[in-house]
């Protein structure tokens, strides 16, 4: 058999990874950088389980080829334009097993380069997790702190533009944190996509540090693994601060896209810790749409009052106020290159 370990794709100049998993599979756990050519589809997948449960392998297997077989010819196209991009065509599926083997079959009898990933998704799995340890060791965290709405995603934003070591938690996680935090996310959340893509960022960083901002352990409904935890906690640390007026500004433009019936169903959540008298306050002025007037309040009454409560659990290298966000880059870069994370500005 054809098989390569996920370790020795490095050694590859080019190659691409082709998940044949179902849609559903690969959006819950993909391998960053693989594209998704599904075997079977999500209720393909289901029927041949089915199969296998109530009848028997033999018949799971028929049911399975005949479904494969339906879709080749879109199957071929696929992986035909891909063939004309890349060296190498590596199939993989949840544990090395029918979906890869027979489209690995199929176009390596057809003379294309072709390989299997060993154990699939599962061996990559195993992987990663053993050596993430390893590649957050020698990472140095540069940690930014702040209020509700003060910015600290858009500074990472401007400065991962500027080509500086930036690893966005939240945008990783799907997930801004708060009870609010779900909104306009596009992605439900994935424990298994959070930590390839932590994964993945630190393998390739050659800076030796990394920008993020300041996380619980826990993000919406994942967790941060241990290691990347415990490196925030001890990393550097600077506060940012900022206007009202910006703050504001800055929360209307990141929910811009929720709707109100979204917006009810986190303040309700909020409801459980506030009076009775408070939550009806700020339901009559979500339902009036006065969204920048009940912004302000949540936040001066509710996240700041949450936050200033842990402020001082961290001695802070630095405190920039800034009135926009490249001032407050600036700043950043600043400290960056006053403490030797980096040679130059960029």
């Amino acid at each position: 058999m054809r098989t390569i370990k996920y370790e020795d794709l490095y050694k590859l100049k080019s190659y691409i990874l082709i998940d044949a998993r179902s849609p559903k599979e690969f959006l819950d756990s993909p391998i960053p950088g693989a594209v998704n050519i599904p075997a079977l589809l999500d209720d393909e997948r289901v029927e041949v389980g089915t199969a296998y449960v109530r009848e028997s392998t033999e018949r799971a297997k028929e049911i399975g080829i005949e479904r494969i077989s339906k879709r080749l010819p879109e199957i071929f196209r696929e992986i035909n334009d891909l063939s004309k991009k890349y060296d190498k065509l590596i199939f993989y599926c949840a544990r090395g097993g029918m979906r890869s083997s027979s489209l690995e079959a199929i176009f390596y009898a057809l003379k294309y380069k072709t390989l299997k990933l060993d154990g699939g998704y599962k061996a990559y799995r195993n992987y990663i997790m053993e050596h993430l340890p390893e590649k957050n060791k020698n990472i140095k965290y540069v940690v930014l702190h702040g209020r509700t709405g003060v910015g600290k995603t858009k500074i990472l934003e401007k400065l991962s533009e500027r080509g500086y070591s930036v690893m966005d938690l939240e945008k990783i996680a799907d997930h801004k944190g708060s009870f609010f935090g779900g909104l306009c996310e596009k992605k439900k959340q994935s424990q298994k996509r959070l930590e390839s893509e932590i994964y993945e960022h630190l393998s390739k960083n050659n800076t030796g540090y990394v920008l993020v901002e300041s996380e619980s352990k826990r993000i919406g409904d994942v967790y941060l693994p241990e290691e990347i935890h415990n490196s925030i906690l001890t990393g550097y640390h600077l506060i940012i601060d900022t206007s009202m007026e910006n703050r504001v500004k800055i929360i209307m433009e990141d929910y811009a896209g929720a709707g109100k019936d979204e917006l009810k169903s986190c303040l309700d959540k909020v409801g459980r810790y506030i009076s009775k008298e408070r939550y009806e306050n700020y339901s009559k002025l979500l339902e009036e749409e006065k969204l920048s007037e009940l912004s302000e309040i949540l936040m001066e009454k509710y996240y700041d009052p949450l936050y200033d409560q842990s402020i001082n659990k961290y001695t802070y290298e630095e405190e920039i106020k800034y009135n926009t966000v490249d001032e407050a880059a600036d700043r950043v870069a600043d400290f960056l290159l006053k403490n030797g994370f980096i040679n130059k500005k960029l």
